[in-house]
């Protein structure tokens, strides 16, 4: 299992919202590159990193934080937020970062299709964010504040990517632990996903689960800044 801490930017700041709702935001660090200098020294090799103004706003607008952050530290960085056209995957590869979280663009299949024809899959992480629609999980979109129609096993079965990011969006932030049920459902229908769990994790024993149902990869916000476990614990977990 590969941890990965998170840092969310909005207006310039580390954040944590609830639920995706941009009115419920909690600064815990007035510097990104600060915190991410943290989570370096404390060992970690690679973070999660998310554009909350370029996930509203359609377009990355953090963009030079996020470049000193990269030039700054030898972290490797996953990032997502607003990046929905082959010219921005481009241009934020050229910044140096490491993989690249598409969420909204890709319920356009087309361009999901041409995304996976034109770069490393194992660079590309679609971002299947998801909400309880009619007793179907639909994937969200617009930094969650439109839930789509498409049905993320539907999604998974048609369009076949390899690496995702799966956030049940009624758990984000609530430290309510993640959504286990839906990481096995996707698990045994998919055997050759590699997921990435984001959403509800509150401790140690919530990784352990996740280790449970094979999950290989964990995003940890809130569970950190709230200091409800320890970066040693994440660094350890096996």
């Amino acid at each position: 299992m590969k941890c990965l801490p998170a840092i969310d930017i909005l207006d310039g700041k580390c954040v944590r919202l609830t639920k995706g709702d941009f009115d419920k935001s909690i600064i815990y660090n007035e510097s990104p590159l600060d915190q991410a200098k943290i989570f370096e020294d404390a060992g970690f090799k690679e973070i999660h990193i998310v554009d909350l103004n370029g996930a509203k706003s359609g377009n990355p607008l953090n963009l030079p934080i996020i470049s000193k952050i990269a030039s700054n530290t030898d972290l490797k960085i996953q990032l997502g937020g607003g990046i929905r056209s082959v010219d921005s995957i481009t241009e934020i590869f050229d910044l140096g970062i490491n993989k690249i979280i598409l969420g909204t663009s890709i319920l356009n299949k087309d361009f999901a299709r041409e995304v996976m024809q034109r770069f490393d899959l194992n660079k590309i992480v679609f971002g299947l964010d998801v909400e309880l629609k009619n007793n179907i999980f639909c994937l969200a979109s617009h930094g969650w504040n439109e839930v789509s129609d498409i049905d993320i096993f539907d999604f998974v079965d048609e369009i076949n990517p390899i690496h995702v990011l799966v956030t049940d969006i009624s758990k984000d932030g609530m430290m309510t632990g993640p959504n286990y049920d839906l990481y096995s459902f996707l698990k045994s229908k998919f055997p050759h996903l590699k997921i990435i769990a984001s959403g509800g994790i509150r401790d140690i024993n919530d990784i352990q689960k996740l280790i449970s149902i094979k999950i290989e990869n964990a995003v940890i916000g809130k569970a950190i800044y709230e200091e409800k476990i320890k970066l040693m614990e994440l660094l350890n977990v096996n």
